[in-house]
């Protein structure tokens, strides 16, 4: 048993390691984006079972911008930027002139030319334009006798509607990966093995493929009953006495905090060998046809949130708030080290602002800047080196601390200390 405890965090980059097309850019482009090609043409337009608001915008950003950036396939930033500009950016010009919100939202859209709606010149137009040609068109806001309140409220729960929505499309289409039968066999063949493999290497010192241990470590009279990949798992992991093999004992010790919606010990059906945590849901393992009850959650950050306390429902939107709402579980998932050493191991995940509160929260219960027992160890595979975003991480943490020069000098102390490492995984 090791003598140090590890938190793992993981990001997208683990699926995406491990084989998993798990990327809001895979998402829209297999599952919502539907290209006909026509001789010479190129027709782009929405799959026929798309009909929603936020994967109609999505097409939008991607025929505005496909050449410049893939900033329509960040879910998560366009959510944000689209409730930012209807509440935020525009929103005491609405309280001000409460009819042209009236107008912007109902069947009078085609009365008031978007040029003359003169509080949104600084607001990005092709949002604000395809923002009220969807709601003129569905019909949301149906009666012009409606208070600015209820407006807003009204506006806000066919968002959040439609965001729910989107989260179950999104869980479904990693479930047909991954769980449902005849689908995606190659690819939940290929993930579990990798998935193994690459925790290990994250949690230990084991130096061997693991892939092949799987294959070598099963003798033949096992084989001959072996019917899905999970079996082979089974029989890999623990010894004849049902004991872990030493090669996962590792992960005992070790609580995973995944940013990701999959788990790979309720794909295998095996129970985790230590604290395994999905921060923002995770997959169902149920073989429905449709994933009408999905747990996963797309939001924007709390901290975020709590700076715009002028529109306070926009917290449903907030990841931490709705984390609150749906977890049955406690939400204490961060481990007690008692005087142990304790690693705190970072890879695939893109540390951006979105997820910044987490951070904040992690670093101040263990209070890294004077606690010499922790250090911060960060992952990476060749060709997505994170240096700035690693810098900026720890000098936007710095800012919080209360003693301003401690903040300022907090990655030199790491690196004096020997506390932070950044570490090429092949």
């Amino acid at each position: 048993m090791s003598k140090t405890t590890q938190l793992l965090i993981l990001g997208n980059g683990f699926d995406l390691h491990c084989g998993l097309e798990s990327s809001y850019k895979d998402f829209f482009e297999i599952e919502i984006l539907d290209i006909i090609l026509e001789k010479d043409w190129n027709i782009t337009k929405m799959r026929n079972d798309c009909s929603g608001f936020w994967e109609n915008l999505f097409l939008q950003y991607y025929l505005k911008r496909r050449n410049d950036n893939y900033k329509w396939c960040d879910i998560e930033s366009i959510v944000k930027e689209t409730l930012f500009t209807i509440f935020i950016k525009s929103h005491n010009q609405f309280l001000n002139n409460k009819k042209i919100y009236e107008v912007a939202l109902s069947n009078l859209l085609d009365k008031v030319p978007l040029n003359e709606i003169k509080c949104f010149s600084k607001i990005d137009e092709f949002l604000i334009e395809y923002i009220m040609n969807y709601f003129n068109n569905t019909k949301i806001i149906d009666n012009l006798h409606y208070d600015f309140n209820t407006i807003k409220i009204k506006t806000i729960e066919h968002l959040l509607h439609e965001l729910n929505n989107l989260e179950n499309r999104f869980c479904k289409y990693l479930k047909n990966q991954l769980i449902n039968p005849n689908n995606g066999k190659e690819t939940r063949g290929t993930y579990i093995f990798q998935a193994l493999n690459l925790l290990i290497k994250l949690t230990s010192n084991y130096k061997k493929n693991y892939y092949n241990d799987l294959i070598i470590d099963i003798g033949a009279d096992d084989k001959m009953f072996i019917k899905d990949v999970s079996e082979i798992v089974s029989l890999s992991l623990y010894n004849r006495n049902k004991s872990l093999t030493k090669e996962i004992l590792t992960l005992k010790s070790t609580h995973i905090l995944s940013f990701n919606y999959t788990n790979i010990f309720d794909i295998i059906q095996l129970e985790s060998p230590g604290n395994y945590t999905n921060v923002h849901g995770k997959l169902c393992t149920n073989n429905c046809k449709d994933c009408n009850n999905s747990n996963i959650i797309f939001g924007i950050d709390d901290t975020t949130i709590q700076s715009q306390s002028e529109v306070p429902e926009l917290r449903l939107f907030s990841k931490t708030y709705r984390k609150m709402k749906n977890s049955s579980s406690p939400l204490n998932i961060l481990p007690a080290i008692n005087n142990k050493l304790l690693e705190i191991k970072f890879y695939g995940h893109s540390l951006s602002s979105a997820d910044y509160s987490y951070f904040q929260s992690i670093f101040d219960h263990y209070n890294i800047y004077e606690n010499n027992l922790v250090s911060l160890i960060f992952y990476y595979s060749k060709g997505h080196e994170q240096y700035d975003a690693i810098y900026d991480l720890i000098n936007i943490y710095g800012n919080t601390l209360a003693n301003k020069n401690q903040g300022k000098n907090l990655m030199h102390k790491l690196l004096l200390e020997n506390r932070i490492k950044i570490i090429e995984i092949d």
